[in-house]
């Protein structure tokens, strides 16, 4: 089984190279690993381009700078392999990380999925902290997972391996996310087949002081409400969850509407977005109030 591992490269040099000789030194011997430089300004594409020069082994391309979604779904159209995985380039793999996803998922045909459980690491230091906590792994053992990722509970997307052609069919990464890649993809995927889970570190996960992964609340807070939206009208398969999809998307309405009150106003997405709150606020007269003051703010300064 050929296994296309992506790198999103931003503005990581001090981490990137690592990210990709973890993949290199894998002892999986079918890899396709593919590298993007999505427009970074400390020089990252310079020792990417030494590291193939020096050691060969993947595709790299170097180019402005296009996002984050872009770039995923760039990858994962240049994607060869029958099974694909995510690395961050800032984060870097274990040894023996595709050997444990790629056999079984040949040892499970009828899986269309497998995850595995990740390591912290604050900066270079291994704290031995699991990122799988009790209600992530109850996922796995529900006869219905779906309420639960609905309430908020999700998987660590960069411990995933999917069968390629699973993720084409449900059309990658939604471009309409400005930064939270991995919302809906999991629910997707239970959606589509069986998922399974190794319970084995895959992945180390790095935390440091420009990690661009710290999701700005603002940000979290658009994409959720747009994810909700997309919950409530374009899959079928969730219409016995309308009810629970419904409250979500509300709060998530009031969470958003709160904080442009107090924030400012927002930006013109986030007016837009926000605007459809108003079919729900008689259900919530905390969101009503938000609306009418966000109204009245808006006029205000016109």
């Amino acid at each position: 089984m050929l296994v296309s591992v992506v790198i999103p490269s931003y503005n990581h040099r001090q981490y990137v190279v690592q990210a990709i000789e973890s993949v290199l030194d894998q002892n999986w011997p079918q890899i396709d690993l593919i590298v993007i430089d999505d427009g970074s300004k400390d020089g990252s594409p310079d020792a990417i381009q030494q590291l193939l020069d020096a050691r060969g082994g993947f595709r790299f391309v170097s180019r402005e700078n296009g996002g984050l979604i872009r770039t995923l779904n760039e990858l994962l159209e240049m994607a060869k392999g029958e099974a694909f995985c995510l690395l961050a380039s800032d984060d870097y793999l274990p040894p023996g990380s595709l050997l444990e996803r790629a056999e079984f998922l040949q040892r499970h045909p009828d899986h269309v999925a497998v995850f595995g459980d990740g390591l912290k690491v604050s900066d270079d230091t291994g704290t031995g902290e699991r990122i799988m906590d009790s209600k992530r792994r109850r996922l796995f053992t529900l006869e219905d997972p779906v309420p639960e990722f609905l309430r908020g509970v999700n998987l660590p997307i960069h411990t995933l391996m999917v069968r390629t052609d699973v993720l084409q069919r449900l059309g990658g990464f939604d471009r309409r996310y400005y930064r939270c890649e991995d919302l809906d993809v999991q629910l997707l995927l239970f959606l589509e087949g069986r998922v399974g889970f190794v319970d084995t570190p895959v992945y180390c996960y790095r935390r440091h002081e420009t990690n661009i992964s710290r999701i700005h609340p603002q940000i979290a807070r658009v994409d959720k409400t747009l994810c909700y939206r997309k919950y409530m009208a374009e899959v079928p398969k969730l219409a016995p969850y309308r009810k629970l999809i419904r409250y979500r998307l509300r709060r998530q309405y009031l969470l958003l509407a709160r904080h442009l009150r107090m924030s400012g106003g927002g930006a013109p997405h986030e007016r837009e977005l926000v605007q459809g709150a108003w079919s729900m606020a008689w259900q919530d007269p905390r969101l009503l109030w938000h609306l009418v003051c966000l109204q009245l703010k808006w006029r205000q300064g016109q």
